[in-house]
C-alpha cells in the first residue's frame, strides 16, 4: 500500500500529463521564433546599453544548459544573443523549494531556512509543498527591490506564499480531493489576480500548458500597466512532471520543454508590443537536475522494522527517527542521538546489502551546506531514487523515470541561467556559475547590492556603458 504522500505524488503527476495532453491554446504549439520578433531581439542586443529600468525573471522548472544553448528556439535565441551558463552548480538537495530560495536570496538552504520541499510532522512527511514566505531567512531579492521604491510582481513563483507583495499569485496548488484553487488562494493573492483566477479553466489549477497560458497572459496585463514592476518573477512549470513520467531527453520531455519555451516568446511578443521590453532586461533561470530513475527505495520501511517508525496501514503514525526524500537523496532525522545511531545502524546494512545508496556523513553534510537538523544522509546511485513511504518493499520499480536531489558532483544535466536585454553583454558564455550568484546578479542590475548573500554577481556579464569605440582585445 502506498503512503498518503506517495499516492498524492503520483496522482498529480498523472493529472499534470492528461491537462498537458488535453490543450492547446494560444501559444501553445511550438514554432521557430518569428523573423519580426527575431529582428526586434538583435536590435535590442546591439543597443541595449546602460542599467535596465526593469527585470523580467522566467523561472523555467525543468530546463538545462543544454536545452537553452541548443534545443529550444527562443530561449536558444536569448542565450544566443546575451548571457548563458554552461554548468550551473545547484543546491544540496536539488529539489523545487529549496532551490528556488536560493535563487532568490543569493544563499544555501542552510542559511535561508528553506531545506526541502515538504516539512515533517508527527506523522512522516507533508504532500503540501508550498513554502510560506515567513520561512525564509534573512532578505530576498523581491524584499531588497521593495524597500528600494521598485515594483515587484510575483506570479506562480515557489516561496511567495504570505509575501507582502504589491502583485502576488503564490504557488498554491489543490492537492486534496475536493480543493479549489481559488479558494486556496482567496486571502492569499492580490484581489485583481484571484479574479483572473476565479474566470480560469479549471485546467489551469495545476501545472501544465494551460496554466503557463494564463500566468503568460497574466504577466502581460502587468507589462501592459503604465508603470510595470520593476521586477516581474513567473513561473513555467509544465515540464517537470512529463519529464519524471517520461524520463529526461525522452520526446514527451522535448515536446513539453518546447511548450514552455513558445510561452516564453508570446511573453516576449506581449512585452514588445506593450513597449516594456525597451529597456528591459530578461533573466531565465532552470531548477534542478534531472536524473534517469528504474528503481525506487524506502528508507523508512527499513526503519520501521528496526523499531523507530510506528505505522498502521495508512502509514506513519509516529516516529523517533525519519527519512525524507528529495527524490534522488534523502535526509535523516532523529529525536535523540540513541535514535540516530540506531537509523544510521539499520540504513547502513540496508545500502551494503542493495548497493542502491550510500550514506553521506554529518561532516560532508555540513560542507554541502544541506538541512543541519538533519544527523546524516543518503544519496541514491546512479539509476534509484526515494521515497517517503514506510510501507511496501523496501525495493521497487520507480513509480517515475525521472527524478532529481542527488547530492554526488557527477551530473547528466545541469540547470540553465540566461539574460538579455539592457546592460547584458553580447555573447558571453560562463563556464561555471552557482545557484546562490543569481540574486547578485540580478540585484547588480536592478542597481543595489543583496544583503547577506553568499554568492556573487557576474560583473563579467554587464556592460552598463556605451562603447566609445572598438572593442580592446588583448592585454590593456
Amino acid at each position: 500500500m502506498r503512503s498518503r504522500s506517495a499516492s498524492l505524488g503520483i496522482a498529480l503527476l498523472v493529472s499534470v500529463l492528461g491537462v498537458g495532453c488535453a490543450w492547446f491554446g494560444s501559444g501553445g504549439t511550438p514554432g521557430t521564433p518569428s523573423a519580426s520578433l527575431e529582428d526586434r531581439l538583435v536590435e535590442l542586443a546591439d543597443t541595449g546599453f546602460g542599467r535596465p529600468v526593469r527585470v523580467i525573471w522566467i523561472s523555467f522548472s525543468g530546463l538545462e544548459a543544454g536545452d537553452a544553448t541548443r534545443a529550444l528556439p527562443w530561449v536558444g535565441r536569448l542565450a544566443a544573443l546575451g548571457v548563458a551558463a554552461d554548468d550551473l552548480r545547484v543546491t544540496a538537495p536539488s529539489a523545487v523549494q529549496p532551490a528556488h530560495a536560493t535563487l532568490v536570496t543569493g544563499r544555501g538552504p542552510a542559511d535561508h531556512g528553506v531545506t526541502g520541499d515538504h516539512p515533517l510532522c508527527d506523522r512522516g512527511v507533508r504532500p503540501e509543498a508550498s513554502v510560506h514566505a515567513s520561512q525564509l531567512t534573512g532578505p530576498a531579492l523581491w524584499q531588497e527591490a521593495q524597500q528600494r521604491g521598485l515594483g515587484v510582481a510575483a506570479l506562480d513563483w515557489p516561496g511567495t506564499t504570505g509575501a507582502d507583495l504589491p502583485d502576488v499569485l503564490p504557488d498554491l496548488l489543490p492537492l486534496r480531493k475536493g480543493e479549489r484553487w481559488p479558494e486556496l488562494v482567496a486571502d492569499r493573492a492580490t484581489p485583481w489576480l484571484l479574479e483572473r483566477v476565479e474566470a480560469a479553466p479549471v485546467s489551469a489549477w495545476l501545472p501544465g500548458r494551460q496554466r503557463d497560458a494564463f500566468l503568460v497572459e497574466t504577466a502581460c496585463v502587468l507589462l501592459e500597466r503604465q508603470r510595470p514592476p520593476a521586477l516581474l518573477m513567473l513561473r513555467l512549470s509544465q515540464a517537470p512532471a512529463v519529464i519524471a513520467l517520461a524520463g529526461p531527453g525522452s520526446e514527451s520531455a522535448k515536446a513539453a520543454l518546447a511548450r514552455a519555451d513558445a510561452e516564453v516568446g508570446r511573453l516576449l511578443a506581449c512585452a514588445d508590443a506593450a513597449g516594456a521590453l525597451e529597456g528591459a532586461a530578461i533573466v531565465v533561470t532552470g531548477d534542478i537536475a534531472w536524473f534517469p530513475a528504474h528503481t525506487a527505495v524506502r528508507p523508512n520501511v527499513v526503519l520501521a522494522e528496526a523499531g523507530l517508525i510506528v505505522r498502521d496501514s495508512a502509514g506513519v503514525v509516529g516516529w523517533s527517527s525519519l527519512a525524507r526524500s528529495n527524490g534522488g537523496s534523502a535526509f535523516v532525522y532523529a529525536e535523540s542521538a540513541r535514535a540516530a545511531v540506531d537509523a544510521r545502524r539499520a540504513l547502513t546494512s540496508a545500502a551494503d546489502a542493495t548497493g542502491a545508496f550510500r550514506l553521506v556523513p554529518a561532516d560532508e553534510m555540513i560542507e554541502l551546506e544541506a538541512d543541519p537538523e538533519a544527523w546524516f544522509g543518503l544519496d541514491a546511485r546512479p539509476g534509484f531514487m526515494f521515497l517517503n513511504g514506510a510501507i511496501g518493499p523496501l525495493l521497487s520499480a520507480s513509480p517515475v523515470r525521472g527524478t532529481s536531489g542527488r547530492l554526488a558532483e557527477e551530473r547528466v544535466g545541469s540547470p540553465a541561467f540566461v539574460a538579455f536585454g539592457q546592460g547584458v553583454r553580447r555573447g558571453v558564455r560562463v563556464p561555471e556559475f552557482d545557484q546562490r550568484d543569481v540574486a547578485p546578479t540580478l540585484a547588480e542590475l536592478l542597481g543595489f547590492p543583496l544583503e547577506r548573500a553568499e554568492g556573487h554577481a557576474l560583473i563579467g556579464g554587464f556592460d552598463f556603458k556605451r562603447p566609445a569605440g572598438p572593442v580592446p582585445i588583448g592585454p590593456q
